[in-house]
């Protein structure tokens, strides 16, 4: 059995778009990002990145550290929780995108830092996951010299 022209076209159409589909369902959509690195310094900025990089790892000890005094005081007076406590992995994988510092004017040991947080999720026909994003601003103090934050946000 012989194929024409126009049999051998709808046969090299098909294979080229399935050749598309797998390639397009077998990316990764941004879950194989390098994992985050903590900060050194002392800007009002800091903080925030090492305490998201602390909740990622599950670093409980460093995660606290990053946050004042008032507002740990605020967490151990609630009963029954505590956001640093360890939490389930999950299928998620996160970045965050540190997008404007805001010194305040009238005093100088107080800054608000914006920020972005990117978020993938495994999973969906195919493996094709999820990507969102959420705005947020926090507030961080400076407290013993260091910038801390001082908002009970917690990056989940």
């Amino acid at each position: 059995m012989k194929l024409d022209k126009f049999t051998w076209t709808v046969i090299v159409v098909v294979l080229l778009l399935s050749v598309a589909a797998v390639i397009t369902v077998s990316r990764t959509g941004g879950a194989g990002v390098a994992a985050a690195e903590y900060v050194e310094g002392n800007e009002p900025e800091t903080p925030v990145q090492n305490a998201f990089i602390a909740f990622q790892r599950g670093d409980r000890t460093r995660a606290r550290a990053q946050y004042s005094q008032a507002v740990l005081a605020e967490i151990d007076e609630q009963m029954g929780y505590d956001p640093f406590s360890g939490r389930a992995a999950s299928q998620t994988s996160s970045r965050l995108r540190i997008t404007g510092v805001e010194l305040d004017e009238t005093d100088p040991d107080r800054a608000l830092v914006s920020f972005v947080q990117d978020t993938y999720s495994r999973g969906g026909l195919f493996g094709a996951g999820n990507t969102w994003s959420r705005e947020g601003t926090v507030e961080v103090i400076r407290e013993d010299g260091q910038w801390k934050i001082n908002a009970q946000e917690f990056f989940y």
